[in-house]
């Protein structure tokens, strides 16, 4: 592991410790909307370091367990916060029990399911990292943290959180896959599309010809679009499907839920009024009534190299000997929001590989990595001076 070589000579992180936090938090499951077991244990883990962590309603809004949780960290000096440090709470929906263990340095599931080192990797390294920056005794500037609930479903808890709230210039999320060192610059725009196919029921052997097969609308209109990647900044995709009662009924009703993504506004545009287009063209072979709704999730934004906040996340990588790597990101994640808020923000690798999958998994060394940048970061956060909170894309 690269050692320090630049930055403030804060201690280093305990791997023992980290690795237990992390077991822990990982082990409570959290899939979006169940948050609560999670949101305990970190406000229980900030209240034992003297902070005072706050949460908001975001749990009425969602109809989940828990809302977002906020806390000011203090700093040493009179100044700050100069920076805000997020984590998401929630996991996808794993299909068995989180059993982490520990294997030749690496953390994997013994189940055949995710891990949730997205994004429990963030939590334990934020958590840890607040834990020595308080009972270290050294110098270090005020900073915020913000946990995030439901941000597997299209950063819903976030986009109930109060932005005036936070009074950072700048953020830094921790949720984007790759070694620790990643910094990613720009993320997409994401628009849902729903349809709703209507067709009339009949038995389908007796009659079928009185009926009206919607699930074959909704295919007819799947075979017409245009979907996976469609340049080097857009992907489309239709991830549902739902519909009929049973096999000897023809349907009579049928749900798809699709989505596109794109970096480039005009390119997103014309990408859903093509699946807009086809999802028309399949009611009207078939006969069925469609509803269709359609919206964006976030929207994209794009960091310049020479902004403030991506020569901070830069300097902290550097003082703990490590190359930036700076990247484009496919999906969107709170950082979207946050720069949408004005606050410019990178979303930074936390070690994490294969999310979202069986294979999932995340070495210890780069917990403590991720641990060593997070007080990087805190302590480098003064140099950030600018604010801008206008709705758009981040400078």
């Amino acid at each position: 592991m690269p050692q320090a070589v630049q930055g403030p000579p804060y201690p280093e992180p305990q791997a023992e410790s980290l690795a237990r936090l992390f077991s822990d938090l990982a082990c409570i499951p959290s899939p979006p909307g169940a948050e609560r077991g999670v949101a305990d244990f970190i406000v229980a883990a900030l209240r034992g370091m003297g902070l005072e962590p706050e949460e908001d309603a975001a749990a009425t809004a969602t109809g989940g367990q828990a809302g977002n949780l906020y806390c000011l960290v203090p700093g040493t000096d009179r100044g700050g916060p100069h920076i805000v440090l997020s984590g998401h709470m929630d996991t996808v929906v794993p299909t068995d029990s989180i059993e982490p263990v520990l294997e030749e340095g690496v953390f994997r599931n013994a189940r055949p399911t995710i891990l949730g080192a997205d994004d429990k990797s963030a939590l334990a390294a934020l958590l840890h990292a607040t834990e020595i920056l308080r009972s270290s005794g050294m110098a270090y500037p005020a900073y915020e943290l913000l946990f995030t609930v439901s941000e597997e479903t299209a950063l819903t808890g976030i986009k109930q959180f109060n932005p005036a709230r936070l009074r950072s210039g700048a953020g830094a999320v921790f949720d984007s896959s790759g070694p620790v060192g990643g910094v990613v610059l720009a993320a997409p725009t994401q628009t849902t599309v729903r349809a709703w196919f209507q067709g009339r029921a009949a038995h389908a052997g007796v009659e079928p010809e009185k009926g009206c097969n919607a699930i074959l609308a909704a295919a007819t209109a799947v075979s017409r679009m245009e979907l996976g990647r469609l340049d080097e900044e857009t992907t489309a995709n239709v991830g549902l499907i739902q519909g009929g009662t049973a096999r000897n009924i023809v349907a009579e009703q049928c749900f798809i839920e699709c989505e596109c993504r794109s970096h480039n506004e005009d390119k997103l545009a014309r990408a859903v009024a093509s699946m807009l287009d086809a999802i028309q063209y399949g009611a009207t072979q078939v006969g069925a009534d469609v509803r269709v709704a359609s919206g964006p999730e976030y929207r994209c934004y794009r960091l310049s190299e020479r902004g403030g906040v991506v020569r901070l996340a830069c300097r902290a990588l550097r003082d703990v000997g490590l190359k930036p790597e700076l990247k484009v990101a496919g999906g969107g994640a709170d950082s979207n929001i946050l720069n949408a808020w004005g606050i410019p923000t990178v979303n930074l690798s936390t070690g994490m590989l294969d999310m979202h999958t069986p294979e999932e998994r995340i070495a210890l060394n780069d917990l403590i990595l991720l641990t060593r940048v997070i007080m990087a970061l805190v302590g480098r956060s003064s140099e950030i001076t600018l604010r801008t909170r206008k709705a758009g894309k981040g400078a």
